[in-house]
């Protein structure tokens, strides 16, 4: 008998093999396509922190902050290093610098030399010039082996920070008071001048603006005739020269704002004052005088000169004949001893000028008495007797008389000053005689007489 077999299940078998199939496909898709996703996500993550870590996002930011502190602290630390003593702890001057580093393209360049994958080191360059150099540190791991990074330090290239600095030229009197921003300018600013009497300063690395100060060696602030561009000119002082002739006693010593005038000007060791020449001999003289012949030279104002007496007070003097004599100071030792003596010779004086009481004769005779015979006064006042005809009889009264200035001239000789103010009475009327004199008297025979009298 035939038996014939029957397959009812294969095409399920069939059906469940395609399923099978299917899913296994749709699950490597997913796979695949997860991974597809995993991978993506980490690529656009490695970009993203490849792209951040990249240097040039830095300069995006430091051209967002042109005018912020970054820029200006830089600025200001790189020029302050630079200051001269003139600027130093003023305010640094940046507009300029920021100026140039606004609105322009940036430009890293990296130094190969210096540069190290932990340590970057790049050439900043803004618009058509470098400016400095960034040293970049990291601030952040961001994944990847990637960092963020920060500017460690910015040094500026000496190009960009001495472009804008400038050099002052200062030229004035080689002895005035020169200062820069009241700061006094040393000789070391010194360089050649093209003037005998001026000096020139030349300063480098100056930055702001200054103020400039001349005085003069007399004390006055000078003003400049140019003050524009960084040069100053002013005013070329020339110094004078002075001429002295001193008559001064052997003992004494000269001054000039100071300074010992030596014996080496001494022209004459042993005079008299013009005055008593031919009255008393220079031998007769104890103390001589000395004329001092000098000139100073490189005066910028009149020098103070001074003659110091041997008991270290200060002389004081007055014309002599085109010199100027200096005599030690008043005796008033010998004013209380010789006072009388000099008043007797001044009223007999008086007496016989005035013709008190008419009596021509006896009034000469007595004023001769109190005259040194055969001295030059003696003669003149004897060979005034006949003009004294022509003077009638008069009286007087004395106002004042003043006896002052005793010196003495060792043991022989002594001056003084006479003044006096008298009222002269005559027969038509009354008339004021005001007169001053210097008198020299001489040690004769016992006396005091008079030698010399000159009008004052």
């Amino acid at each position: 008998m035939k038996t014939e077999k029957t397959i009812t299940g294969e095409p399920r078998s069939k059906a469940k093999r395609f399923f099978s199939f299917y899913v296994i496909l749709l699950l490597i898709l997913i796979v695949f396509l997860i991974t597809i996703g995993i991978g993506t996500k980490y690529f656009w993550d490695y970009i993203e922190a490849y792209e951040n870590s990249r240097i040039d996002y830095i300069i995006e930011r430091l051209q967002d902050n042109v005018d912020y502190d970054f820029w200006q602290m830089n600025v200001e630390n790189a020029i302050a290093s630079r200051l001269t003593e003139f600027e130093s702890g003023r305010p640094v001057p940046i507009a300029p610098y920021l100026s140039k580093v606004r609105d322009v393209q940036y430009i890293l360049r990296q130094n190969s030399e210096e540069s190290q994958p932990e340590a970057p080191v790049y050439t900043i360059r803004a618009g058509a010039r470098d400016i400095g150099v960034a040293r970049f540190v990291p601030t952040e791991n961001i994944g990847y082996d990637f960092y963020l990074w920060d500017v460690g330090s910015l040094e500026f290239l000496d190009s960009f920070i001495d472009s804008f600095d400038r050099s002052i030229s200062i030229t004035a009197s080689h002895n005035a008071r020169v200062s820069v921003n009241g700061l006094l300018v040393s000789d070391r600013y010194r360089v050649d001048c093209d003037f005998e009497y001026g000096v020139t300063y030349l300063i480098d690395g100056i930055y702001g603006d200054v103020e400039v100060e001349v005085v003069e060696i007399t004390g006055s602030l000078s003003s400049p005739y140019h003050a524009e561009g960084g040069w100053y000119f002013y005013r070329i002082v020339e110094p004078f020269s002075r001429g002295y002739n001193f008559i001064v006693p052997e003992d004494a010593s000269v001054f000039a704002d100071g300074d010992l005038i030596g014996f080496e000007n001494v022209t004459d060791d042993s005079i008299i004052p013009a005055a008593f020449i031919g009255v008393i001999d220079v031998s007769d003289v104890p103390v001589h005088l000395h004329r001092y012949e000098f000139e100073l030279d490189d005066l910028y104002f009149e020098p103070v000169v001074a003659v110091i007496g041997a008991s270290g007070h200060e002389l004081y003097g007055r014309s002599d004949d085109g010199d100027t004599l200096y005599l030690e100071d008043y005796s008033e030792l010998y004013k209380e001893l010789y006072s009388d003596v000099a008043e007797t010779f001044i009223r007999a004086y008086v007496t016989y000028t005035a013709n008190i009481g008419g009596n021509i004769g006896g009034n000469l005779s007595n004023l001769g008495s109190y005259i040194l015979r055969g001295s030059e006064l003696y003669q003149r006042v004897y060979a005034s007797r006949d003009a004294m005809t022509w003077v009638g009889a008069t009286t007087v009264t004395y106002n004042s008389l003043e006896i002052e200035k005793f010196r003495e001239y060792g043991d022989s000789y002594f001056s003084c000053e006479v003044s006096y103010n008298i009222a002269n009475r005559t027969p038509y009327g009354v008339r004021d005689m005001i007169s001053s004199f210097e008198l020299l008297f001489v040690y004769s025979g016992g006396r005091w007489l008079a030698v010399h009298m000159a009008a004052i």
